[in-house]
């Protein structure tokens, strides 16, 4: 029995302590009494089954992963999280960021001295002694510090990498002494490098760190890679076989998963370097290729039993590897899982190097999945030697195969790569069949991603033209593929292999060909001609294959479409744009079932992939297959995603290949489909993207990749032509006889009505162009019943609707509000009155109320639709007629007839007793008509073609209307002190807009910031600026009388942000003096308030004036430039104080804006070409780091590691002709060095409070 709270009513709340708000919110919420619907009823138990942990690759990020309650982040039934929510990786970065930012420095120290090693050589090399003393004062130096620092807890990573410092820099100095003929021969400089290794392993072993003996993986490789100078490639083979066998040897002697996993990573990637690279030097060693193909066959699969081996044996150890996956948020996978791919990964170029003879890399791909196959079954629990009984009889037999040369095929007639193809292949087959149970899907799903490249890479793909088959092999194994993931994803109930299922078929296809474009650019820029593609396709088998994707993509997700599967389950970063991505849905498996082969199809059609058969028969396929399991509810996600994609998809094809009959006519049939089932909410939607076609087919472009068809097509529909204007009048009619019986039954019925007026007025355009009377009389026949229709059964229902709703809330309210006068009750706490407060403090617009009608109507508005819609068809007109070029008269006309219109709505809505809906705090009729007007005076400078920037007289008609426009929103208004600035808003932002955009196109309009009021006409030019700015300054005045009078009440200053917007603004449209008041305007209340983002933007606000000033007086202009400077570096050193004053909220924005003057400052005064402007973004990068080190701002700590970076950067860029001199690299790279000492060690003495913030 459950016994929930009673309601108190002893004393009144307001003499208690106030609670929360959402406190109380939740009390009232709660039901009072006593629950008897669990009486006598037992508590069932939910066994859940706890999914299995595969050991082998371990935890990482699993795009198919199924969402369970038990699952990280779960919401159980009573509300409560049991399992905490996984980080995504921007959580990650910000909880762990001062670790990773300190391994950062660190590689960068690492990275940076060994670089110091080799320029010291460079610079002295006529003073070699110097040289080598400095290398060996600096190793030294590292050691000592090493010694130091080990021994103490908090500082032992900085200790370390001063030791690794001081072994590379020993390695450089044993490089530098070859190069400078100190040391005469290879041999004896391997010896030395040898002798290092065994120096570096010593102290590795001395101060017990695996990071200190990692190095000398990669140089006993590097050694065992130039032994070829001395003893060929055999010698290099010996010495990479030496070289892995004495790291493994290390690796389990300190019982190190770290140096395992390394180890077998690097010994496969060396191998693979050495199979596809050719003859190279580093510094005075030579390296060679490894071309004989029994060697590098023997070798790869001597090292490939070693791995298997070692990752067996450190399974479950710890490594680097894994903790790096852990770090970006991609989970914690185990060492034999991230060490066998990364091993893979060079095991790859050795194959692909030999793709030529299949049977050799099949060979290649037989011993790697056997190893390493076997490998994971014993980490799985079966018996090792259950695994290696028949994996080593088979490996020695192959293995003499393969010595005995070819006497193999004189016996049986195949090679003896195929005969060790053949029965290692048997044998892996037999041992993973035998074992399947310990086989955990995400291996399944793994390994078909891998088989798919594999035979991507492996299976030739000719041209038909060539003498091949156009794919049809490989796609037809493909196919087999994908009906086996299929089949075992229905079967074992599997999200992955359901996932791969979905994905794979189409992923690949854009990846290969991404790859094949980039590699085609790369050679074409190199003047190699023979750019062929890796597989060529015909368009007839890869629709066929795609098709059957495309049933499999459906038949798969309608089975396991409860699985939940989404690919966007916690990685991507930024937790709220994360949430949002996963809550939309747009990486369900569903959703990027339609998406992704939408794209896949777009994009192999650039490349010929296609035919327009072909190409509308896959598009048709697609669309019907999703709208189908959207209408039997199969699907998961909403109908608006389909019809956005869908759309798009016609757009593209419609623009790039034509089709416009076909496209018009599915997008048709498919969002009509999915109307007929829908809500009233998708219909504007729908509506409005049948538009897309239509003004696709206005447009007349020709399509700029044509595709052709088969000759069968023709055949087929012979002289069946239906022509554009054909389809579109029967699609709308087709999609209108859908929604207007539901019209007059929708609650919002603006969009659909919008979209619908949209779309016939475009028919009946390209109707009348067509010529036939019969599509004349059709679509206009269609626009006026629609239009009769909507006015006749829409308008008033909507009105009426509007006036019952809001009476009725009065009605209740006044109930209420009566009942408590009757009976006494006790006032108590109401949430819904609550969220109307919180939602007119939301709007700028509303005003504060106790009145609780007023309150319970804050949402409640009505919007006059026919009104609108005569505002938008004369905005039309007008815009039409000014990109005709007819003159400031139409401008005026049609302005004047909108601002009637808009008052006239206004007085029927106030007569009404109902509020029209706002859009950004002003009303929308004449939000919508400022729009109109905005959009004509940019039509009239930018279309026409005798148009002149010089001529703004109807700038200042646009004024004007909008000057009236914004008068009429403030009759009649309780609240004058908002709505003022509200429409100083509407006159400002607007005009700005329609500014700016008729000067980036084609320079309609004067440029902000270069008007020079003063050089021109009186009636075309002075006269309009003239008045803009009178009309700014009084703004500027009137906006300080409304903060000056809310200051007086007591009332909260305004949102600085707000305001300082609005400043800039009016100093863009400004020619100096209004951009001068503004900005001085928001830095005084800025200041005044303490807000900070007010005066960050105020002060650049400041300097734009000036600048704009400086157009027209040159005296301005001669101090510009030093004065900036001045005041950028002032701005950092008040940025610094701010630590003293304990001024923490204004450092961003010191910091901020002193960034931005200082580099303005620095580049006006031609600083770029020198070493001045990255010695500034040096200091800068200090102080900031300072600050936010003291201040354990992390912010601050991550943008001066950006500005250090900058430095370097512009230093390589700008300043090459210095920088790379000897001595000055040298110079730069040292202080560089210190800094990142300096910073890695006041981070390590502050790790602890720093990983606090």
């Amino acid at each position: 029995m459950r016994l929930c709270n009673t309601v108190h009513v002893g004393g009144s709340m307001d003499n208690d302590e106030p609670d929360d708000r959402i406190i109380r919110e939740q009390e009232f919420k709660r039901s009072s009494g006593v629950d008897i619907g669990e009486i006598g009823v037992p508590e069932s138990k939910e066994i859940e089954k706890v999914g299995e942990v595969d050991q082998a690759l371990g935890e990482f990020y699993d795009p198919f992963s199924d969402s369970q309650k038990s699952s990280a982040g779960a919401v159980g039934q009573e509300g409560v999280v049991e399992k905490p929510p996984d980080r995504d990786l921007v959580s990650g970065l910000s909880m762990d960021g001062e670790k990773k930012i300190s391994w950062i420095l660190m590689v960068s120290m690492i990275v940076l001295y060994s670089a110091i090693s080799i320029q010291v050589g460079r610079t002295f090399e006529n003073q070699a002694l110097l040289g080598a003393a400095i290398l060996i004062f600096l190793a030294l130096v590292g050691f000592g510090l090493g010694e130091i620092w080990i021994p103490r807890e908090r500082m032992v990573l900085l200790g370390v990498t001063w030791v690794i410092i001081s072994m590379k820099v020993l390695y450089g100095l044993a490089i530098e002494l070859r190069h400078w003929g100190i040391i005469e021969d290879d041999l004896t400089l391997g010896l030395l490098l040898l002798f290092l290794v065994s120096l570096n392993i010593y102290i590795a072993y001395r101060h017990n760190q695996d990071a200190i003996a990692a190095q000398s993986t990669l140089v006993l490789l590097a050694i065992g890679s130039t032994a070829g100078t001395e003893f060929g490639e055999g010698g290099v083979a010996a010495m990479i076989l030496l070289s892995t066998i004495l790291l493994h040897g290390i690796a389990i002697n300190r019982k190190s998963g770290n140096l395992a996993s390394l180890g077998i990573a690097s010994s496969n990637l060396w191998i693979g370097m050495h199979a596809v690279t050719s003859r190279f030097e580093i510094g005075p060693l030579e390296v060679l290729p490894i071309k004989g193909p029994l060697l590098l066959f023997l070798l790869l699969m001597a090292v490939t039993a070693l791995n298997a081996f070692m990752a067996t044996r450190f399974a479950r150890e710890e490594n680097w590897f894994s903790k790096a996956f852990e770090t970006v948020g991609l989970g914690k996978p185990g060492l034999w899982g991230v060490s066998i791919s990364l091993g893979m990964i060079g095991a790859s170029l050795a194959v692909a190097s030999n793709r030529e003879d299949i049977s050799y890399a099949l060979g290649m791909v037989t011993f790697l999945g056997g190893a390493f196959g076997g490998s994971y079954l014993v980490v799985r629990g079966v018996s090792s030697l259950r695994v290696a009984r028949p994996l080593i009889f088979a490996g020695l037999f192959l293995t003499i195969v393969l010595l005995g040369g070819d006497s193999i095929q004189g016996l049986l007639g195949v090679t003896k790569y195929q005969f060790f193809t053949v029965i290692g292949s048997a044998t892996t087959v037999f041992m993973i069949i035998r074992d399947q149970d310990s086989v955990s899907d995400r291996v399944l799903w793994l390994g078909s991603v891998v088989i798919l490249g594999i035979l991507v890479i492996l299976v030739p793909s000719e041209s038909v033209s060539s003498g091949g088959d156009g794919g049809a092999a490989l796609l037809s194994m493909l196919t087999i593929l994908h009906l086996g993931t299929a089949y075992l994803a229905v079967r074992r109930r599997s999200s992955s292999l359901s996932g791969v299922t979905v994905l794979l078929p189409w992923a690949w296809i854009i990846v290969e060909k991404s790859m094949e474009e980039v590699i085609r650019t790369v050679m074409l820029a190199r003047d190699v001609t023979d750019s062929s593609g890796i597989i060529d396709l015909s368009p007839g088998n890869l629709s066929v294959y795609l098709a059957i994707a495309s049933i499999l993509l459906f038949s798969v997700n309608m089975r396991l479409g409860e699985s939940g599967v989404n690919l966007a389950s916690g990685f991507l970063g930024i937790t709220e744009i994360s949430a949002s991505i996963r809550d939309s849905g747009i990486l369900n498996l569903w959703s990027i079932g339609l998406w992704l082969p939408m794209l896949t199809i777009l994009f192999m059609a650039q490349f010929g992939g296609f035919t327009a058969s072909s190409i509308v028969f896959l598009y048709a396929l697609l669309s019907g297959l999703h709208v189908m399991s959207l209408n039997l509810g199969l699907r998961k996600g909403g109908a608006s995603s389909i019809v956005w994609v869908l759309s798009l998809t016609c757009l593209v094809i419609q623009w790039r290949h034509g089709l416009d009959q076909s496209m018009a006519f599915i997008l048709c049939i498919s969002v009509t489909s999915i109307l007929y089932f829908a809500e009233d909410e998708i219909f504007g939607l729908g509506l409005g993207v049948m538009s897309i076609p239509v003004l696709v087919i206005i447009s007349g472009i020709d399509p700029a990749n044509s595709l052709d068809s088969p000759e069968w097509y023709y055949d087929l529909i012979g002289d069946l032509s239906i022509s554009e204007t054909e389809i579109t009048v029967l699609c709308t009619a087709i999609i209108l006889a859908v929604y207007l019986p539901r019209a007059d039954k929708m609650e919002e019925m603006l969009k659909p009505a919008s979209s619908a007026l949209a779309l016939l007025v475009l028919v009946t355009f390209l109707a009348s162009r067509s010529g036939g009377l019969i599509l004349q009389i059709s679509s206009i026949a269609m626009f006026a019943t629609t239009s009769v229709w909507l006015i006749s059964r829409g308008e008033i229902r909507s009105e009426l609707r509007s006036i019952a709703k809001k009476e009725s809330i009065i009605g209740l309210a006044s109930s209420a509000v009566g009942d408590l006068s009757t009976h006494g009750t006790m006032p108590t706490y109401s949430p819904i009155i609550a969220e109307m407060k919180e939602l007119r403090k939301k709007k700028r617009e509303k005003s504060d109320t106790d009145d609780i009608s007023e309150l319970l109507t804050s949402d409640v508005s009505h919007t006059p639709v026919v009104g609108l819609v005569v505002i938008g068809i004369v905005m039309v007109v007008s815009i039409i007629l000014s990109a005709l070029g007819k003159g400031p008269l139409v401008l005026l006309a049609s302005g004047g007839f909108c601002c009637v219109i808009a008052l006239m709505v206004r007085n029927r809505s106030r007569g009404l007793e109902l509020e029209l809906p706002h859009i950004l705090g002003m009303e929308m009729p004449i939000a919508l008509t400022i729009s109109g007007v905005s959009i004509s005076l940019v039509s009239a400078h930018v279309i026409p073609v005798g148009s002149s920037p010089n001529e703004l007289l109807d700038m200042a008609v646009v004024s004007v209307l909008i000057l009236v426009l914004s008068t009429i929103s403030l009759l009649h208004q309780n609240n004058l002190i908002e709505r003022i600035l509200i429409a100083i808003d509407w006159f400002v932002f607007p005009l700005l807009l329609s500014r700016i955009a008729a000067a980036v196109i084609l320079g309609g309009l004067p440029f902000p910031l270069v008007v020079d009021p003063f050089d021109g006409e009186m009636l075309d030019w002075k006269g309009p600026w003239f008045l803009l700015e009178s009309i700014l300054v009084i703004f500027v005045i009137l906006g300080n009388w409304v903060e000056s009078r809310r200051a007086s009440r007591g009332g909260e200053g305004f949102d600085g942000t707000v305001r300082s917007a609005r400043s800039i603004s009016i100093v863009l449209l400004s020619f100096g003096p209004a951009g001068l008041l503004a900005a001085g305007s928001a830095c005084y209340w800025s200041i005044k308030n303490s807000q900070p983002n007010g005066l960050g933007i105020g002060i650049p606000s400041v300097l734009l004036a000036m600048v704009s000033i400086a157009t027209w007086n040159s005296g301005v202009m001669d101090f510009l430039g030093e004065f900036v400077l001045i005041l950028g570096v002032l701005l950092i050193v008040m940025c610094a104080m701010t630590v003293p004053l304990k001024l923490e909220r204004w450092t961003i924005v010191l910091a901020a804006d002193g960034h931005i003057f200082t580099l303005i400052g620095a580049l006006s005064l031609g600083m770029i070409g020198d070493l001045y402007l990255p010695m500034l973004m040096v200091i800068m990068s200090t102080v900031v780091w300072i600050v936010g080190i003291l201040q354990l701002r992390k912010s601050l700590r991550i943008w001066g590691l950006v500005d250090l970076i900058a430095a370097v950067l512009i230093s390589f860029v700008f300043s090459s002709g210095e920088i790379f001199e000897q001595e000055k690299l040298l110079l730069g790279m040292a202080v560089l060095a210190i800094e990142l000492g300096i910073v890695a060690w006041l981070g390590l003495e502050n790790q602890d409070e720093l990983a606090n913030d």
